[in-house]
């Protein structure tokens, strides 16, 4: 019987490093935001993929764009799929007849990436179908924001949202009208918002 209570000793003993070592140890590791790039690509024509370059090095390839449509009689954009929820007089008769934008975003930071948060000079391949543009763009101060780059076309109805005009929230969308604006360059216009988090914090 002895014998036993040791083996069971034993075996939970194991089970218990086994599993209990997967626990959360309360350590963290952070990282300044400013080592940080978001950018979006938004456009209310369909863009099928983008390269993004930063001082000639690919750091992106994006192959899905998000799809936010603005139901009939509402004031904000949402995700296509909440648009197919929708019936009666809040829904178009087809996704082509309602207000959209698209949204290819891509998100970066220094640890793993090893980007070069300095580089200001951005260069995006832009792919429509089987069409290839190529843009280049200059961000100043491009660590540590959030960055929009919108289809000039577009430029005049993106800045006049006073407010985020997508659902749900998402502070990189946030106040259009007030972000900072760094010009247009080849066919796409540029603006930045300060990432409001100093940092971001990972367990280790």
């Amino acid at each position: 019987m002895q014998k036993k209570s040791k083996i069971y000793f034993v075996l939970a003993t194991a089970i218990c490093g086994l599993f209990c070592g997967c626990y959360y140890d309360g350590e963290t590791e952070c990282y300044d935001t400013k080592e940080y790039i978001s950018i979006s690509i938004l456009s209310t024509t369909k863009i099928d993929s983008v390269d993004i370059y930063l001082n000639g090095e690919q750091v992106c390839h994006i192959d899905y764009a998000y799809h936010f449509v603005k139901p009939a009689n509402n004031e904000y954009f949402y995700d296509e799929d909440f648009h197919k929820m929708l019936s009666g007089e809040n829904l178009c008769d087809s996704l082509e007849e309602c207000p959209s934008w698209y949204d290819l975003g891509c998100y970066l930071r220094k640890p793993p990436n090893k980007i070069r948060i300095q580089d200001t000079l951005v260069s995006m391949h832009v792919f429509e179908g089987l069409q290839r543009k190529e843009q280049k763009i200059i961000i100043p101060a491009i660590g540590g924001n959030y960055i929009n780059v919108i289809s000039e076309q577009d430029s005049v109805m993106w800045f006049s949202y006073k407010e985020n005009p997508i659902r749900p929230f998402a502070s990189v969308f946030d106040s259009p009208a007030s972000s900072n604006r760094g010009g247009c360059y080849d066919g796409y216009c540029v603006a930045t918002l300060p990432i409001v988090e100093e940092e971001y914090c990972y367990d280790k």
